[in-house]
């Protein structure tokens, strides 16, 4: 038996290992869960009675990600403890401040649930079961803080369709359209191009509202997702972006706010 040989093999297939280990890659949320399938029923200490349902997709560094559920049922709160952003797969929420007018959102809506709020959260799901995609923070602002605008906020379809949206010279477009005490959340257009991305990212959720997106980490290994795809960058990525898409490209970013 060549021993050398069989060292620089083992060198090798340790040293692809270690690699392996250390390459930071975006990761796809499980469609199957984002679907509504596999959800784990949880008893509520202090609701006992009500059907809730919750599975975490992504627990990172600075957000985690869940798909939640429950009946219809309806929900008082003092002082909501967290800011949290939404995507409503199916039902209906009818969300009563204590000062202020109701607000009525819809499956297929994405809103921004404010830390602070006092009201009521009213789910409805008729005899079924409503579901959404939940996104917060792992670590919760000063309790001091106090925003004056503490009312939900749904994004605009309108906005989101891109149609008012105008390029600038190097092809690219961003927004801030809610900058919450824990949460920021962004819109970014840009037309197809490819992108050396050499700086470590802020941890995200992305959400791909148009087109196509090829991200290749630092081994170049590729990943590719589309239209209506959720999916993270985590914390400390680097890689190339290669965007395409029928003219425009399209994607919510949620990420942690961070303080000025």
């Amino acid at each position: 038996m060549n021993l050398k040989l069989v060292f620089s093999t083992f060198l090798f297939f340790s040293f692809q290992i270690i690699l392996a280990q250390e390459t930071i890659k975006p990761i796809a949320l499980d469609k199957s869960v984002l679907s509504g399938v596999g959800l784990k029923k949880i008893d509520l200490k202090d609701e006992p009675e009500k059907d809730f349902y919750q599975k975490r997709l992504f627990k990172g560094t600075d957000i985690s990600v869940y798909v939640v559920s429950t009946e219809t049922w309806n929900n008082k709160m003092n002082n909501f403890p967290f800011d949290e952003f939404v995507y409503m797969f199916h039902g209906e929420a009818i969300v009563k401040p204590k000062n202020g007018s109701s607000q009525l959102f819809h499956s297929g809506d994405f809103f921004f649930a404010p830390k602070g709020f006092t009201g009521e959260w009213e789910i409805i799901a008729g005899k079924n079961l409503h579901y959404e995609l939940s996104v917060i923070t792992n670590q919760r602002a000063d309790s001091s803080l106090v925003r004056t605008d503490n009312l939900h906020k749904l994004f605009d379809r309108s906005k989101l369709s891109g149609v008012s949206i105008e390029l600038d010279k190097d092809g690219r477009y961003f927004e801030t359209l809610h900058k919450g005490l824990e949460l920021t959340i962004s819109l970014v257009a840009e037309k197809p191009m490819e992108l050396n991305n050499d700086i470590p990212a802020k941890e995200k959720l992305v959400h791909l509202l148009s087109g196509q997106v090829t991200i290749s980490d630092k081994n170049n290994q590729k990943q590719t997702f589309y239209t209506g795809d959720f999916f993270i960058i985590p914390k400390g990525f680097t890689g190339n972006f290669k965007s395409d898409g029928h003219g425009l490209v399209k994607y919510l970013i949620v990420e942690k706010t961070i303080a000025e």
